[in-house]
């Protein structure tokens, strides 16, 4: 290893060092965790009834020396229990990533030791991806211990075990989230190395992630009129394919804006990746995995685009040291 990429690793490992110390963030993973089983655990109770309804209806029916196969056996997606984790990620990961962001500048502009390392032989990209480092292992770490937990938990709990293809997609859904709190960490390193008062970084980082994570995923749904009908509007009134297809184009422009608001959203982007690929939408049981990740490409283009995009702005802004020096 080169001297550079010593640099970087002193400075990842000097980040997991004080993130273990930081109780703080192990609270917020624990309560991620804790949040999440207690979703997937009332879900598997919910799962569990419908499994011992239908064993119920087998044995009437074999007792009475029918077939069993006169009702239709029903088919039960274990994976489809993880709605409430996926989405206690996208708000409690995204909490997670920001206040780790915050932190990992925070604690330099207090101590004021951002520009002291400068002035040591090692650059300002070399302590950037240190830290971007740190909290990347950080993160896999936190949530690799989640997800394990998770897939644990659904086992113990759910008449319906995980399959290997069923674990192969909670792990490709691993490394999305992974990205998906590596954004919001980006983001808030960023405001905290560049915001001229730091709790105002703070203030701003958690605007952002209400804007992100829970208004423009909400506008996109509620201007959905589909959304706001149950088996939505154009089934309910029997409108053929054509004729829905016909009348959505008198509203392109309101679609564009609408479907433009939710394309903003990481959130959305990794929700409908992870609803996809683990099944949890309908359209998606059952389906084999290269299909749906085809589908998905956009919304995996979309995650590695925002990621690549402010590590490019973290690497290409110039720090004031003088704001850096003020704290």
């Amino acid at each position: 290893m080169n001297s550079a990429g010593k640099n970087v690793w002193i400075i990842a490992k000097k980040e997991i060092h004080e993130a273990f110390h930081n109780r703080f963030l192990l609270i917020v993973t624990l309560f991620m965790l804790l949040a999440s089983a207690v979703a997937l655990v009332t879900a598997a109770i919910a799962l569990n009834t419908d499994v011992a309804t239908y064993n119920d209806a087998k044995a009437v029916l074999l007792s009475l020396g029918k077939s069993a196969d006169m009702i239709v056996q029903p088919e039960f997606y274990p994976l489809r229990l993880l709605r409430g984790f996926i989405e206690h990620i996208e708000i409690l990961g995204a909490v997670l990533g920001v206040l780790m962001g915050y932190q990992a500048a925070a604690t330099e502009r207090t101590h004021k030791t951002l520009p002291l390392l400068l002035s040591r032989p090692i650059s300002k990209r070399a302590i950037l991806f240190g830290k971007t480092l740190g909290a990347t292992v950080i993160l896999m770490s936190g949530l690799a211990l989640i997800f394990v937990a998770i897939g644990l938990l659904v086992d113990v709990t759910s008449s319906v075990k995980l399959t290997v293809s069923d674990s192969f997609r909670m792990g490709i859904i691993y490394l999305a989230a992974v990205v998906y709190s590596l954004l919001f960490f980006l983001i808030g390193f960023l405001l905290a190395l560049h915001t001229k008062k730091l709790p105002n970084a703070l203030l701003l980082g958690f605007a952002v992630w209400l804007m992100l994570v829970l208004i423009a995923p909400q506008i996109g749904d509620t201007l959905d009129p589909d959304n706001q009908v149950a088996g939505g509007v154009f089934k309910q009134l029997h409108i053929a394919k054509p004729q829905e297809v016909e009348i959505l184009k008198s509203f392109a422009t309101y679609e564009t804006v609408r479907t433009s608001i939710e394309a903003l959203s990481p959130t959305k982007h990794f929700e409908r990746l992870s609803f996809a690929v683990l099944g949890i939408k309908d359209m998606y049981n059952g389906m084999a995995l290269s299909p749906v990740l085809k589908e998905k490409t956009v919304d995996m283009y979309w995650l590695a685009g925002l990621l690549a995009g402010l590590l490019i702005l973290l690497m290409k802004m110039n720090l004031n040291f003088t704001l850096l020096n003020k704290e």
